[in-house]
């Protein structure tokens, strides 16, 4: 700001300086222009240019209480506070006066929960408050709830497991095209990928769709430990399935039962209780598969898919 201030006593300042000084300072051009014209006005903000007020309004614990009580509507909340502040702070003996029961409105906050606030903002200046001083995440769970709330939120990390405790599977089809019997198909690869260790312990490639023989071929590449498939692998206690009918068909489900592993059906659009093999469906990119010769050969990171170290 102080750059801006230099070149505006030069008559050096532009448009574009102001435009690239919002965008580092991460606010708009006007609020930019208003700091400038705030310096011009006052000794003080010449010398801090763009430094907020220390009496500025913020939403404090006791307002977070009203959101909560009103549902995340801020309008609400306000037309209380506006109704709290006209009774005034103390009675006629002298003493404060609790809020009357005509400021409960509707579904609002019992009286005792109302602060008094002298003098109560503007409802503008108390809307960008609470956009301010609330996440997204904060307004969305006041008005609907948790789960509405962790949509938009970062998901907490997994806790730590064992090797072989879950796996997940998917099909992932590759993003080039090989030759197949003289035609050109884009393949797919179906893999189990052990969560705690981010070992993908079962691979089976097709040039078609893939089906429930694709899953078996996979499971059954995941289980075995001898050459070709050893020595990373076993029978995980658990793995989790995205609601596919491959997944799901009898035969499958009849061999995931047969040796002992409980299948998790996540429910739909939920893609992060699966995220170890979202995210390895994401690591395939062009230049981490390759195709020699008639064959197909998996490489993720570098390293041959069939048995993948993470």
């Amino acid at each position: 700001m102080r750059r801006l201030l230099a070149l505006r006593a030069e008559r050096r300042l532009s448009r574009e300086h102001v435009r690239l000084a919002g965008e580092c300072l991460g606010v708009s051009e006007r609020t930019v222009w208003r700091w400038l014209a705030e310096a011009s006005r006052s000794p003080r903000a010449a010398l801090c240019p763009g430094e907020r007020s220390s009496d500025r309004f913020e939403i404090t614990r006791e307002i977070r209480v009203l959101l909560a009580y009103w549902h995340g509507n801020a309008s609400a909340v306000h037309r209380q506070l506006v109704a709290r502040a006209e009774t005034g702070p103390h009675g006629t003996d002298g003493q404060p006066t609790p809020a009357p029961e005509s400021a409960a409105l509707p579904a609002g906050a019992p009286p005792a929960a109302v602060l008094l606030l002298n003098p109560v903002p503007s409802l503008s200046t108390f809307l960008r408050a609470v956009r301010r001083d609330l996440t997204a995440g904060e307004r969305a769970g006041l008005a609907s709830g948790p789960d509405a709330a962790r949509a938009h939120d970062v998901f907490g990390e997994r806790a730590t497991s064992w090797r072989n405790h879950v796996g997940e599977t998917d099909h992932v089809q590759a993003p080039l095209p090989v030759d197949a019997d003289g035609d050109p198909v884009r393949p797919w690869a179906t893999w189990l990928i052990d969560t705690a260790t981010k070992v993908i312990t079962g691979t089976a490639v097709t040039p078609g769709v893939p089906s429930r023989a694709s899953v078996l071929a996979a499971l059954r590449a995941a289980v075995l430990r001898e050459e070709p498939y050893g020595p990373a692998g076993g029978t995980p206690e658990q793995v989790r399935v995205d609601r596919g009918k491959d997944f799901l068909s009898t035969a499958v489900t009849a061999a995931f039962g047969t040796m002992g592993i409980t299948v998790k059906d996540l429910p739909a659009y939920s893609l992060h209780l699966k995220g170890t093999v979202e995210n390895l469906n994401r690591a395939v990119d062009p230049g981490l598969i390759q195709s020699p010769g008639a064959g197909v050969l998996l490489q993720v990171k570098g390293v041959s898919a069939g048995r993948v170290g993470g």
